[in-house]
């Protein structure tokens, strides 16, 4: 149990990772040639509303819709009669610049009432999230929700020490043997 216990000491501590809430993100929606570019802090609320002064009200016309950023998730709901995203090569929601570089994004979990919106429609990166909208109808109340799973990226400093303890185990077993 003793080398267990020295093991363990060698393993760098990793930092829990972060969320959003206080942080600037790019939200962005593309069609076609047309793509806007909104930066909003996250906290409280919905960040973006539409009608509204929002870039991203100037392409999505409709009645209304918001775009709520939590500490771990993006939900983005409509109001309306209902309507369609049109089937174009490229109709897509844009979330940037989630997360610092010390957390990575390494799953998305979707709930949605839109018919056709599966998980198939979401592209992820460690910092990146995109969801597909083309050819979609929504009806009077439409939400997709996209809740982030997440890991801590660690530091070249503690990768490197933790490679090196690993090294060292593996030269002690070895002489033992």
């Amino acid at each position: 149990m003793k080398k267990l216990a020295f093991a363990a000491t060698l393993l760098p501590t990793f930092a829990s990772a972060a969320g959003l809430l206080g942080t600037t993100v790019s939200v962005n929606y593309h069609l076609d040639s047309l793509s806007t570019l909104d930066s909003v802090l996250v906290g409280a609320g919905a960040e973006l509303s539409c009608p509204g002064t929002a870039q991203l009200c100037s392409a999505l016309t409709v009645p209304a819709q918001t775009v709520d950023i939590g500490d771990n998730s993006i939900r983005y709901f409509y109001v309306g009669a209902g309507t369609d995203f049109t089937d174009t090569p490229v109709n897509r929601f844009s979330f940037q610049s989630l997360y610092g570089g010390d957390v990575a994004i390494t799953g998305v979990d979707l709930a949605t009432n839109i018919a056709g919106l599966t998980a198939s429609r979401l592209t992820f990166t460690s910092h990146g999230v995109q969801v597909d909208m083309r050819d979609l109808s929504v009806g009077s109340e439409a939400f997709f929700e996209l809740s982030l799973q997440t890991a801590p990226v660690p530091e070249p400093a503690s990768a490197a020490l933790l490679l090196g303890g690993l090294a060292l185990l593996a030269a002690r077993r070895r002489r033992r043997r």
